[in-house]
């Protein structure tokens, strides 16, 4: 349970963080740092999951785990919304330039073609 909602989240985490770090030097040192860590992370959620059943504050962890991982998951998903929605508005933007730009041109070059021809 609680390793399914961390694995999803680390998926997550992972994408971003690939996307993020591939704009910093840093990337190839910082990825498997958070692997690593990642693995740690999971190894000890395995571990709790055998032993919640036992052990009633292990069982009260993996709960407020739960409602954290909800938590990151939906702060994840604004996240990720919010870049799709930048890297669109970007483009956008680009090809509104470029539309302007080609119109500027095609604009000019009639203006070339009135003066040559006498046309005004």
């Amino acid at each position: 349970m609680a390793l399914n909602l961390v694995s999803g989240i680390t998926e997550q985490l992972g994408s971003i963080i690939a996307s993020e770090f591939t704009l910093t030097a840093s990337v190839k040192e910082e990825i498997p740092k958070l692997e690593r860590k990642f693995r740690t992370i999971q190894a000890v959620l395995d571990d709790a999951e055998k032993r919640q059943v036992k052990e009633k504050a292990v069982k009260l962890w993996l709960d407020k785990l739960k409602d954290v991982s909800y938590e990151m998951d939906d702060v994840l998903d604004e996240w990720n919304t919010a870049m799709i929605k930048a890297a669109i508005a970007k483009e956008e933007e680009e090809e509104e330039e470029a539309e302007t730009s080609t119109a500027k041109k095609r604009k000019m070059r009639l203006s070339k073609r009135e003066r040559c021809t006498g046309l005004n």
